[in-house]
């Protein structure tokens, strides 16, 4: 069979096809590759599935608690909830270390706007963990706070704590849980819950820990940025801290232990009410003497746990103690001190280790410690991952000494800018004495030393002291006391350091004055009010919004009124007001006042050389007496033109009362608002109904109307006052239709002859359905082979080239993602999916390409597209035509053959026994599909239609062919029937060859493996 007896099939069937590739040296990692690209573009432009109804006209807001050193938990309620006023926004404070529980609250208020009832679901977050160290590690169930929730409200679950990866915000992982709540109109409900800081969390990389509120799909839509965050350069870890002393044939044995209370102090907010300047600390300092065993070692290693959280944490430690200065040899046994709660703020001593040892012990001289801390949460009763560690060593202290007394001695200091301490008095045992001397109550920075005296017996001293802060100062420093016991016949032993970290801080107070003029209030009915909105945003954190509400009812004596915002982070604040008229009836219209000067207000609060702005004022005045209400009219398109482009400026009519035949207005499209303007000022407008109207472009859909996709108008009715001074604004955004461009060649070339190329735009076409076609055009010479769909609407589409011959090829199928619809059975249509955006010109350039070596066509095909087929349609009998260029052998079944005619080529002589033969049927038409050899034989039939076409061939299928014939030469196959059973074996073989053939005819690379 020629290239060119095909060519004249397809001018004769005006009709093409192509092939898919399939080739015997198709490549299977071309493919697979194929297939991940199409896989990850079905992904990316198929639409996520529906989610849960989202929540409707309801307000959301998220707060921590802000612990400036002074919060303590639980409550006297036993809950890890806060005082109401330490609730904000913004940054949580300095106060939150290792293994809190920070108190969260979420507060959802559905307004008068919202449905009578509804249920929706939010998400609420932590960060959980990034580049391997942790940061909140459990997030706890939300409870309904009664005292503070008002209307009905509940909440209907609370999902498990699940992890996200990726987390939101960057990080590696999120802790989440799902909450669904069931709220009513008019109704405020208050949900508590708390996070706990992970053991490792002051390791979190970053600047802040953040906790933060999405929708149940883990953005903000529907939702608004929430987000409060924890600075995690003040996360304090949990401590081990520990000391140790070795000594050998003495009399007696010391220990000396040292504790401070508290371990840390905050003057937490400098700027509150009250503010104390002067904060109390304690340090103990413990010694005992013991009776030594002659000969033996003495080994002591005391274990201090330090709490900086701002609860009781139980701790459990275990110490042992190795030979020399590494941890490889154990000596002695291992000491635990059992559970232990350590209080907020508090170090301590949690474990005193001593051992008497025997001298082979001591060969190396010197013995190291190990102590090792495990956490147990009594509050959440889930566990602690990880531990923390201390390591001390000490050398052998030897000789004949009696070490019957000792000196303790005790040096303090602080550091830290505006920093001062004060020893107040002594407490203890032993009174001692101040070298150089030094006057008790005396303000200082130390160094402040102290000493014993020569000591027999155990004792122990208690230094009370002060710490001062030098007026409303930010800063941080440290109380340090070091002690050192020294044996009168020994070496010395140093206490380690104590370090009382100190802080202090700011929350500073927004005060908003708002004051209307009397012109203003005059405008009030009963039963009307002026809510005046304020949005407070932060200029250091993009993610902090507050709001607060002002409201001025008819009848009020004073136009002047002021809110606060309390508790907030040293920054500079915007406050920008928005005024709400509120008629009798409950409905509101926004913008009736305006302001003198502006609706915003920037405030200053931050910190200057230390000493923070404790309150600012943002000022507004309504001065300006009410005017007429206008309208104005803006253009939104896409795509966004240009000035200069044909569709620039968009035309609009007002009409309504006193408008005559309507006032006009010309909008540029991405431009500003424009004002429908009488003799170049504002149309003033009358009480009334108004209507906009625009004037529509060619090509382009109207979208929306004030965000209505159904509106065509914008319409809207003046009522005064409410409207006095009011500008009406109408929105309208357009979408420019799409064009898809098809550029057709014949074999690389233009199209020069009679062929005719089909081609239809498609929506909702798959390798699974057909779709629905929404227009068809033919590609010819005529048109020289370009065809253009247009005023297409922007989306998803399928463009498929239609009755594609077999042994034809179209670059189409080699597109990433082309697929074969359904169609019957009939493979002759090949599509590939595409969007198409607003005013984009999507363009295709496809050429085919002529047998041999192009696509086979399967059973459906062949049935479809003949002379006698049986179904309805159009199709030109290219199954006699192909019949006709296989002549004078014909198709071969058994031994003998079917036959077409070269001199009646639209008319083969035994087409109805060839359809039947493909529709698995007896030559006089008895259905025969479930007998392995008609099965096959159909099969059969159309792969030797494929070959006559010019498709292409393979080693294996054609091996398949043979093999096909040959058993059915073995049955005595007549087309009528057979002779004979067919054997297991046999139709096992029919059903294999069946199967190779049926795979070829569909173009499925494994029929050539």
């Amino acid at each position: 069979m020629s290239p060119n007896g095909l060519g004249k099939l397809h001018k004769a069937s005006g009709i093409h096809t192509s092939a898919i590739c399939r080739t015997a040296g198709f490549k299977q990692p071309l493919f697979r590759f194929f297939a991940l690209l199409f896989s990850t573009l079905f992904l990316l432009l198929t639409a996520n599935p529906a989610a849960a109804v989202a929540p409707d006209s309801i307000q959301n807001t998220l707060e921590g608690c802000r612990n400036n050193g002074d919060i303590t938990l639980p409550n006297g309620s036993g809950q890890f909830v806060c005082p109401d006023a330490a609730y904000t926004t913004g940054n949580l404070g300095k106060g939150w270390n290792e293994l809190d529980l920070v108190p969260y609250r979420l507060t959802v208020n559905a307004g008068n706007s919202a449905p009578a009832s509804q249920q929706y679901t939010i998400a609420v977050v932590v960060d959980n963990e990034d580049a391997g160290k942790p940061g909140y590690d459990v997030l706890s169930t939300l409870t309904k706070n009664v005292g503070l929730s008002s209307g009905t409200c509940s909440i209907q679950s609370v999902g498990a704590q699940m992890v996200l990866t990726p987390g939101i915000g960057g990080t590696d992982k999120s802790l989440y849980r799902l909450v669904t709540i069931n709220q009513n109109k008019n109704s405020t409900c208050v949900f508590d819950y708390y996070a706990r800081l992970a053991l490792g969390s002051h390791l979190y990389p970053g600047s802040s820990l953040h906790a933060n509120l999405t929708n149940e799909a883990f953005t903000t839509a529907g939702i608004g940025a929430r987000d409060v965050s924890i600075p995690v350069k003040e996360i304090l870890p949990q401590e081990l801290r520990k000391d140790m002393t070795a000594s050998q044939d003495t009399d007696y044995s010391w220990n000396i232990t040292k504790q401070a209370n508290p371990t840390d102090v905050s003057f937490g907010n400098v700027c509150a009410e009250g503010f104390d300047d002067q904060l109390p600390v304690e340090i103990t300092i413990q010694w005992t003497r013991s009776a030594a065993i002659n000969g033996m070692i003495t080994v002591t290693t005391n274990v201090y746990a330090k709490n900086p959280a701002s609860r009781t944490i139980t701790v459990s430690v275990s110490d042992k103690i190795y030979k020399g200065l590494t941890p490889t040899t154990q000596v002695g046994s291992t000491a635990n001190s059992g559970e232990v709660d350590v209080a907020a703020k508090t170090e301590v001593l949690v474990l005193t280790n001593q051992q008497t040892l025997p001298a082979s012990d001591g060969d190396q001289g010197a013995f190291n410690d190990v102590a090792t801390a495990t956490y147990i949460d009594k509050a959440t009763g889930i566990a602690v991952p990880g531990n923390t560690t201390a390591t001390a060593s000490a050398a052998i202290s030897t000789g004949t000494t009696t070490n019957a007394t000792a000196v303790i001695t005790d040096t303090e200091s602080i550091t830290g800018n505006f920093l001062q301490f004060s020893v107040d008095s002594l407490g203890g045992s032993v009174a001692g004495s101040f070298n150089p001397a030094y006057v008790l109550g005396t303000k200082t920075v130390g160094p402040v030393n102290w000493t014993s005296g020569e000591q027999s017996s155990s004792g122990s001293v208690v230094f009370m002291k002060t710490i001062h802060l030098n007026g409303q100062k930010i800063t941080s420093g440290t109380l340090t006391d070091t002690a050192t016991l020294t044996p009168k016949d020994g070496s010395p032993q140093v206490s380690g350091p104590v370090n009382v970290a100190i802080v202090s801080s700011s929350a500073a107070e927004l005060k908003i004055d708002k004051s209307i003029d009397a012109e203003s209030m005059s405008f009030l009915a009963a039963g009307e009010k002026y809510v005046i909105r304020f949005t407070i945003t932060r200029l250091g954190d993009a993610t902090y919004q507050d709001s607060k509400e002002l409201v001025f009812n008819f009848g009020d004596s004073g136009a002047t009124k002021s809110v606060s915002l309390t508790g907030l982070v040293p920054d500079t604040y915007q406050v920008v007001e928005e005024t709400v008229f509120v008629n009798a009836a409950n409905v509101e219209a926004i913008g009736v006042l305006a302001d003198a000067t502006s609706n915003s207000r920037s405030v200053d609060l931050t910190v200057t050389d230390s000493t923070p702005i404790c309150l600012g004022t943002a000022v507004f005045a309504n001065k300006r007496a009410f005017g007429p209400a206008t309208a104005e009219v803006q253009k939104v398109t896409d795509p966004v033109l240009q000035s200069g482009d044909a569709d620039f400026k968009w035309s609009f009519t007002l009409t309504g009362p006193g408008a005559g035949t309507g006032v006009l207005a010309e909008a540029d499209a991405g431009g500003g608002a424009v004002a429908f303007e009488a003799g170049g000022q504002p149309f003033s407008l009358s009480e009334g109904v108004y209507t906009v109207t625009e004037t529509l472009k060619s090509g382009w859909d109207l979208n929306s109307v004030n965000a209505d996709p159904a509106a065509t108008t914008c319409s809207f009715t003046v009522n005064y006052p409410a409207d006095a001074g009011k500008v009406f604004s109408c929105l309208f955004k357009n979408t420019k239709r799409a064009e898809v461009q098809v550029i057709k060649t014949f074999n690389g070339a233009p199209i020069t002859g009679s062929e005719v190329f089909t081609f239809s735009l498609r929506t909702g076409a798959s390798a699974a359905a057909d779709g629905t076609i929404l227009q068809t055009l033919q590609a010819n010479a005529g048109n020289g082979g370009t065809i253009t769909f247009d005023k297409v609407v922007p989306g998803d589409y399928q463009l498929c080239e239609q009755g594609i011959l077999a042994g034809w090829t179209t670059s189409l199928s080699s597109m990433a993602g082309a697929f074969s619809p359904p169609n019957g059975g009939d493979n002759s249509t090949t599509c590939v999916g595409f969007s198409a955006a607003a005013g984009q010109s999507v363009s295709f350039t496809i050429d085919n390409v002529p047998p041999p070596g192009g696509q086979a066509h399967t059973i459906g095909y062949w049935k479809n597209w003949a002379s006698c087929k049986q179904s309805g349609g159009k199709q030109a009998p290219v199954l006699d035509q192909t019949m006709a260029l296989a002549e004078p052998t014909g198709i071969q079944v058994n031994s003998f053959y079917l036959h077409g005619s070269v001199a009646t080529p639209d008319v083969a002589p035994d087409c109805s026994k060839v359809v039947n033969l493909l529709n698995k049927s007896t030559f006089s038409g008895t259905k025969k599909a479930s007998d392995p050899l008609f099965n096959m034989a159909a099969q059969l039939v159309a792969a030797e239609l494929n070959y006559a076409a010019g498709a292409t061939t393979c080693a294996k299928v054609s091996e398949a062919i043979v093999a096909a014939n040959a058993l059915l030469t073995k049955y005595q196959f007549t087309g009528y029937g057979y002779t004979g059973k067919v054997s297991a074996t046999d139709a096992s073989l029919a059903r294999s060859l069946a199967t190779r053939l049926d795979n070829y005819n569909n173009n499925l690379p494994s029929a050539c493996l």
